[in-house]
Formats: C-alpha cells, sequence, structure tokens
C-alpha cells in the first residue's frame, strides 16, 4: 500500500496452539503483574481517544515511559474557527506578493493579464513550498479543520511538546560522573566512505515505529513472543506502522539508521528483530542510557551518549520531550497505534532525503524549522502554533 509489503496476519489462536507448552496468555494474573513491570506504557499511550488528564507517575512497563500532558488550558480554548485560523497571515503575505509584482511589473507594455498570471503563479509556487513542509502543514490543518482524520494526533502532539518542554526545564535530572559518562558511551567506527550521508539517523521505537496493544482482545497484525529475564514468555501484540521496515531499509543504504528506546531489551530486542531481519539498524540503545529524574517520572534519550558529532544526528521520537536536552536535533511525529493508512513515514523519508541529511549541520535547520526551543513563549497552544509556524 506505501510500497513495502504489510506483516502476514496471524491469529492468536494459531499462534498460542502452536506455542502452547512454552508461551503463557497475557491476561493470566501473574504474566500481565510480570509484563506489567517491564512495559512502560502511559494514558497517552494506551487510551489516545481520552481526554489528557494531569500528569501522574506511570507504571514502570516494558516499553517506553510518556507521561500525560499537564494541560494549561482547556482545551475548547485551544481551537479557533476552521475558517480563521492563520488567516490574517496568509492573506499579508499575498498583499505582499501583489504589491511586489505590481512594483516589478510597472511596466506600460505589460498587459493586466500578465501581471495576473505571474500572481497566480507565484501564489502556485508559494502553496507548493508550503505543502511540502512535513509536520507543519499537518499541523496547522488539524487546528484549522478538526474533521480532518489525523486532527487529534497532531493536537495531541503538539500539547504534548507545549505542556512538557517548559515543564521539563524545571526538572532536576540525575547526573552520571564524568568517569561514568566516559564507560557509558557507545563506541563507532567511523562512517563508511561509501556511504552517500555521513549522518545517523535515530528512530524512537514505541509509537513511531511499532505499537503494542496492552489489550489482548485488539487485533494486532503479528504476536511476538516476549520472554522475561525471569523465564516467563507471553504473546505480545505489535502494530507496525505503514513504511517502517521499508524506511530502515532504504534508509541504511545512505546513512547510519539506530533506534533508541526507553522500553526493556527484553521487549524491544524481539520487535527489532521482527523489523530489522537483516541487521541493518546499526544500534539499538535502551531505557539504561536514558537520563531520568529522581523519580524516574521522565527518560529522556541523551544522544552524548552516542560516539558521533550531533551535527550529524537527528532523532525522531513521537514524544518531543523525549529529546528535550537536543531540540535542535530533534524531529517529531505524530503518534502511531493502528491506522493502516498511515502516511506519515513517506513524508519523514522525503523531508530526511531532500532537506536534512544533505546538510553539513542538521541542527541550524531543524531548530529553525520546528521552533521548538519557542515554545515556551506563548501563553496558548493556537497562539504558539500561529506564531510559530504560520506565515508572517
Amino acid at each position: 500500500m506505501y510500497g513495502h509489503q504489510i506483516p502476514f496476519q496471524m491469529s492468536q489462536n494459531v499462534f498460542a496452539a502452536n506455542n502452547s507448552e512454552h508461551i503463557q496468555p497475557l491476561c493470566q494474573p501473574s504474566y500481565r503483574q510480570n509484563y506489567n513491570f517491564c512495559r512502560g506504557q502511559t494514558q497517552e499511550k494506551k487510551a489516545p481517544e481520552q481526554p489528557i488528564k494531569q500528569m501522574s507517575q506511570p507504571q514502570s512497563n516494558l516499553t517506553e515511559t510518556k507521561p500525560n500532558s499537564l494541560i494549561r488550558i482547556h482545551e475548547k480554548s485551544q481551537v479557533t474557527q476552521p475558517n480563521n485560523f492563520g488567516k490574517k497571515k496568509n492573506s499579508n503575505q499575498l498583499q505582499k506578493v501583489v504589491t511586489r509584482l505590481e512594483k516589478n511589473n510597472n511596466n506600460d507594455d505589460i498587459a493586466p493579464n500578465g501581471i495576473n498570471n505571474k500572481i497566480y503563479n507565484n501564489q502556485n509556487i508559494s502553496q507548493k513550498i508550503q505543502s511540502n513542509r512535513y509536520y507543519i502543514d499537518d499541523l496547522i490543518t488539524a487546528f484549522q479543520d478538526e474533521t480532518v482524520s489525523f486532527s487529534k494526533l497532531f493536537r495531541d502532539n503538539f500539547v504534548h511538546a507545549f505542556n512538557f518542554i517548559p515543564t521539563l526545564k524545571s526538572v532536576q535530572f540525575v547526573q552520571a560522573e564524568d568517569k561514568e559518562k566516559l564507560e557509558r558511551k557507545i563506541k563507532l567506527d567511523p562512517y563508511p566512505q561509501n556511504l552517500k550521508f555521513k549522518k545517523t539517523v535515530i528512530f524512537d521505537l514505541d509509537e513511531t515505529l511499532v505499537h503494542c496493544n496492552e489489550d489482548e482482545s485488539m487485533p494486532s497484525q503479528i504476536l511476538l513472543p516476549i520472554t522475561f529475564p525471569t523465564g516467563e514468555k507471553v504473546n505480545a501484540g505489535i502494530n507496525i506502522r505503514p513504511f517502517a521496515e521499508k524506511m530502515i531499509q532504504l534508509l541504511s543504504n545512505v546513512c547510519e539508521v539506530m533506534i533508541f528506546t526507553a522500553s526493556h531489551e527484553c521487549y524491544a530486542n524481539e520487535v527489532i528483530n521482527h523489523l530489522d531481519p537483516q541487521s541493518r539498524v546499526k544500534r539499538r540503545i535502551f531505557r539504561d542510557s536514558c537520563v531520568t529524574d529522581e523519580n524516574s517520572i521522565y527518560y529522556i534519550k541523551n544522544l552524548e551518549v552516542i560516539d558521533r558529532d550531533l551535527k550529524d544526528v537527528v532523532i525522531v521520537d513521537n514524544a518531543s520531550y523525549s529529546f528535550f536536552h537536543h531540540l535542535e536535533n530533534g524531529i517529531p511525529i505524530i503518534s502511531f497505534y493502528d491506522d493502516k493508512q498511515d502516511n506519515q513515514l513517506i513524508k519523514l523519508y522525503r523531508f530526511l532525503i531532500n532537506k536534512i541529511l544533505p546538510l553539513d549541520d542538521v541542527r541550524p535547520l531543524l531548530k529553525e524549522y520546528f521552533k521548538l526551543d519557542q515554545i515556551d513563549q506563548f501563553q496558548t497552544i493556537v497562539e504558539a502554533v500561529e506564531k510559530m509556524y504560520c506565515i508572517e
């Protein structure tokens, strides 16, 4: 559907029948308790349809821990009417185009239709450029029109960043000693000479490349056996984001690809093994490489653990706060759960290939493009979106 093959649909009953001696149902209390101990799933991840609630300390589970947003303003106050949001700025920009063209074409030999054609062509070019903006154009559309299918996912994604990035500025994180930092540094060989882009693209796992269904009654694309450190096993239902496997394959041909997850190895390795059977992912980085606060509420992905110049490193995560310490290296993406029509990775691939990977230093463009370092300057979510991303 998106240039890749959808994984073989496997029923839970068939899977369980072939492995009944070793794999126990996830719903059994003892296994559920063990499973919950290793999974890090929050309300934001497992119940996206519910209203965002006040932040509470999540369980330390198997997949990545991503706490809930702390809303500053009622959700309804964040929404403008579909025909009003950002329109004033677009109108001003159009007027500037018209004025400029009229000045440039102040010639009696040029017919009015010629001026109109140039204005029309200029508008088409402008619209083409704007429509190609990864993430930003969809985000603006989500605020302009709440009826579009992806509206809530983009709105929730930005709300999450709007609330957590400023909050984290006041959080005290546990600092490792210099010796410990050095010992934990992931040593890497230099980039291969034949690699087209001497760059590293790091993907988050849960809700970025896959989604793990905690409820067994929910349909899943595949069932993977997860073995706990105790030796106990459960079946985990996994949905794979469209184009995820192809993305890894294509990018690994032109740059270095890694996966950095705050999940535990026993879960993440099984999922990555399925996503990347040819071992194209250069490194797998887990929770023990994250920076956390004293209460282990937040797991921030510390890019300095990687032996790469940060000018060459990009991280893609559905939770922007996860790369809080490196906002200038981060690319947000909306959460994935089970949408088979999701095309965000295709858009991301084009953005990376055309805009990011050819750069000598990825940070200036990413900082100016997403402007996440400015998000705490605004009082409301709508104001933030308008002033950060709309045409001025």
